[in-house]
């Protein structure tokens, strides 16, 4: 990683030093090999977990080699061990669980909630509840009201507009409260975390948002790409999640740039990361000798906002489009037949697959359907009276990232190994042991979300 200032916005998160980041990965690599060794010697479940990393179409990741050994060595007991994992905790009555959501019809929305539906609430004693597609932190308020009134034991949300709200409004009604695919600001997760009823959350923290923007920019530029065009999204209402990943992209062409590259006078991700917050865009120009030609951001969809955008792809001499989201749905049918490569951070879905076939999407960081396997766990655990604390008796925060496809043949690896629910990536054998298993047991397997280590 570039070194990484200490920076506090307006928002009051403070991001980490790349030297706290480095020793957090070496302290995860070594817990990992030390729960390997103990799984396979009492061969207590079958890891499935996916990930990624730039360079490595379908994700990068060590799968170490007593983890493997207890995920094969465990065929002829996994069962009867997943039975007495289960058969401690009283699931004979069903469990209601809402899930807040703000995206119902996304390529992602859509894989998710097959998961849990079509998957999930086929093999346990649970309901979900989903929420309408919703718009605001009214909306959110009154969604909440009527799972609380519903009888939800637990809420799973995957809406942002006002967490604090619902973390509050749950703790209130004794309702257990978890975030899927997201995360705190780390002044709300110092808040909270403490609180009876807040489970905790898992999904990518805005250091993995920002690896994953610097990721996708740095693929191209050791390509030799020189001229970008930058699809910024919710940038322009100041998302993190979105700031984090572009600033990424703008630091790797700070470091391709040259000597004396910047990004108007900034060098690292703690000044861009407040200049995007400030000003809400990317303004194009020079970096180095990297050439910034064009920038989109906000999602108004209209006629002149795909106008703006087709003029942006077809600008003279653009090479790629970085976008935070999806790339191809908005800018597919304008790079048609010119020699621009769109990278998307989306899902994997057969309409992406067609689209790399086409050569009108060439990079896709994509998260998977079985992707809140783990908060599920979590939040049923909660509702059956065993909710799991980290090691120092809060809710948790476990990183998640993405799988990455470069090119259509490792897109189809992934759709296919996402798509079959008969047989998903993560399956009940591998989550009934998680009902009972302690801390670290339970952070080892969300974190490593490595695709190599789920397609085996």
């Amino acid at each position: 990683l570039p070194e990484i200032k200490v920076l506090e916005t307006k928002t009051g998160v403070s991001f980490d030093t790349t030297s706290k980041l480095k020793e957090e990965m070496k302290m995860r690599k070594l817990t990992k090999k030390i729960l390997g060794v103990a799984l396979a010697g009492t061969m207590i479940f079958s890891l499935a977990a996916c990930g990624s990393g730039a360079g490595d179409a379908t994700g990068s990741g060590d799968t170490n080699d007593a983890t493997e050994a207890a995920s094969s060595g465990n065929d002829a007991s996994g069962s009867e061990d997943s039975d007495s994992a289960a058969s401690s905790l009283d699931m004979s009555e069903t469990v209601k669980i809402g899930v807040l959501v703000s995206d119902a019809t996304s390529a992602e929305a859509l894989g998710r909630r097959s998961y849990l539906e079509d998957y999930i609430q086929k093999q346990y004693n649970v309901e979900f509840v989903y929420s309408d597609e919703l718009k605001d932190a009214a909306g959110e308020k009154s969604a909440v009201d009527t799972m609380i009134t519903n009888n939800c034991k637990a809420i799973i949300s995957e809406s942002s507009f006002d967490r604090p709200a619902q973390l509050e409004q749950c703790e209130s009604a004794g309702v257990y409260y978890a975030v899927a695919s997201g995360t705190l600001t780390e002044e709300e997760y110092n808040t909270y975390k403490g609180y009876e009823h807040y489970i905790g959350a898992t999904g990518p923290s805005l250091n993995i948002e920002y690896q994953t923007g610097y990721d996708m920019a740095k693929y191209y530029l050791d390509q030799g790409k020189k001229n970008f065009a930058i699809f910024g999204g919710a940038v322009a209402y100041r998302t993190e999640m979105h700031v984090f990943r572009v600033a990424g992209m703008l630091v790797a062409m700070i470091e391709a740039g040259g000597e004396g590259a910047n990004y108007q006078g900034a060098t690292d991700m703690g000044a861009i990361v407040g200049m995007l917050m400030e000003q809400g865009e990317v303004v194009p120009c020079e970096i180095g000798d990297i050439t910034l030609s064009g920038y989109l951001g906000g999602y108004d969809m209209d006629d002149a906002w795909f106008a703006k955008g087709a003029e942006m792809v077809q600008t003279s001499g653009l090479e790629v489009l970085l976008a935070v989201g999806s790339g191809a749905d908005f800018f597919g049918t304008a790079a048609a037949g010119t020699d621009v490569k769109i990278a998307s951070v989306d899902a994997y879905a057969d309409n992406y697959a067609e689209a790399m076939k086409a050569g009108t999407l060439d990079y896709m960081a994509g998260k998977f359907s079985a992707y809140d396997a783990g908060i599920f766990v979590a939040a049923y655990r909660a509702a059956l009276g065993s909710p799991i604390r980290n090691n120092d008796g809060d809710a948790f925060a476990i990183d998640m990232g993405y799988w990455i496809a470069t090119n259509a043949d490792e897109f189809d690896k992934c759709l296919a190994a996402d798509k079959d629910l008969e047989n998903p990536v993560i399956t009940k054998d591998e989550l009934d042991p998680l009902l009972t298993a302690d801390y670290n047991t339970f952070e080892s397997f969300v974190s490593d979300y490595n695709f190599d280590s789920i397609s085996k």
